[in-house]
């Protein structure tokens, strides 16, 4: 097996206020606010629940569903970040948002194929 750094895969529709984000390698990130003990995730929405505190907010990103493996949904800041040096395009893990798909998912909210949004909540 082979461990891969991540790149951003965001060809066509780009909803990030950045650009030329396509093989950009993603950073590691990770939230910690020493006040707050609980984080939370929420797909779908730029807002937090009642009590909560929105730390950020952006598109729900994960490895493409061509790709035959297990992964995570990830809240990406709707100003992203990128790796300086690297846009090499290895294509190793791609990272693309998320569209719902209707049916089981209501598409009132939400809309066919259309990029979910997020926010990372704590309290």
């Amino acid at each position: 097996g082979y461990v891969y750094g991540t790149e951003y895969h965001v060809k066509g529709f780009n909803p990030f206020l950045a650009q030329g984000l396509t093989n950009q390698d993603v950073p590691c990130a990770v939230c910690h606010v020493m006040s707050r003990g609980s984080q939370l995730m929420v797909p779908g929405t730029y807002d937090c629940p009642e009590g909560w505190t929105r730390e950020y907010h952006g598109y729900l990103m994960t490895s493409s569903h061509l790709h035959k493996h297990p992964t995570d949904y990830i809240c990406v800041d709707v100003r992203p970040e990128t790796t300086k040096g690297g846009e090499a395009g290895l294509m190793g893990s791609l990272l693309t948002t998320v569209g719902g798909r209707c049916g089981a998912l209501p598409c009132a909210p939400y809309f066919e194929y259309r990029e979910l949004t997020c926010a990372v909540c704590t309290k």
